[in-house]
């Protein structure tokens, strides 16, 4: 009976390893675009904020459920995204806090990548970023900018130089 047992339990812990092994292995991602042409003036009451401070702005494809947002200053471009009560602003983390470079911005010519993990629920944004280089002048950049997105929360998990890197972030357990 006691075998039984362990043997019950055994196999609930190796369901539960097994069921979080394959949520990770099942992690995908969706696209949308940055490009001028996917991109339209959003509706005033979303512009006026923006237009306010002096920025531009243009309303971009998203995730079901989601506003993304391209803000752009005379130096710089980032994104603001949102939905139900989370608003999270690329501004700050791309533009002052750690810059990767001189006038750093969104890469508007490479996708926005939405991470999902095996249960289809939104987890990460990855963001490819653009920057003039300190030491080179003539050449530029590029980071991969990872946001952890939550139903509560959006956080900065890191900046890195790989996709596979960026998909480790994403897909691993560190939250905000």
């Amino acid at each position: 009976m006691r075998a039984r047992a362990l043997g019950a339990g055994a196999a609930i812990s190796a369901l539960i390893v097994c069921s979080s092994c394959e949520a990770r292995a099942a992690a995908d991602s969706a696209y949308t675009s940055l490009r001028e042409g996917d991109c339209h003036a959003p509706p005033t009451e979303i512009a006026s904020p923006y237009v306010r401070r002096d920025l531009g702005v243009q309303q971009c494809p998203a995730f079901p459920g989601w506003q993304l947002l391209l803000v752009s200053s005379d130096a710089n471009t980032w994104v603001d995204v949102s939905h139900a009560g989370v608003a999270w602003s690329g501004e700050r983390p791309i533009v002052y806090e750690l810059p990767i470079g001189l006038f750093p911005g969104v890469d508007t010519a490479t996708a926005v990548e939405w991470r999902r993990n095996g249960r289809g629920e939104l987890t990460a944004i990855i963001l490819r970023l653009l920057a003039q280089d300190r030491d080179a002048l003539t050449s530029q950049q590029s980071r991969l900018l990872v946001v952890r997105v939550t139903p509560n929360t959006a956080c900065v998990l890191g900046r890195v130089p790989t996709a596979a890197e960026a998909h480790a972030l994403a897909d691993g357990d560190r939250a905000c």
